[in-house]
């Protein structure tokens, strides 16, 4: 165990880090609006776990190759995305 963590507990860390994928959630908002709205669980022929397959790999490429961090509040939000997305879209059908 690296002992600098001894002391973290994971789930009482959860608001901290919600309150980060807000803020990274709200910028994208400004930005991209609601088109996560017009994907749906399918869109181009690529069904959702595939798109954001490829988005991990997207973010580990340049983490590879050009030294950029992994953007973890990004990949918790793609996630929500998908997650509101295929659950909003269950509850409907």
């Amino acid at each position: 165990m690296d002992e600098r963590l001894e002391k973290v507990n994971l789930i009482n860390e959860l608001d901290f880090t919600f309150v980060d994928v807000e803020k990274q959630l709200s910028e994208d908002q400004e930005r991209w609006g609601d088109t996560w709205k017009e994907r749906g669980l399918v869109f181009n022929e690529q069904s959702q776990e595939v798109r954001w397959f490829y988005k991990m790999q997207d973010y580990f490429q340049a983490h590879i190759n050009e030294g950029q961090a992994i953007p973890w509040d990004k990949v918790i939000g793609e996630a929500h995305i998908c997650k509101v997305r295929e659950k909003k879209l269950k509850e409907i059908e």
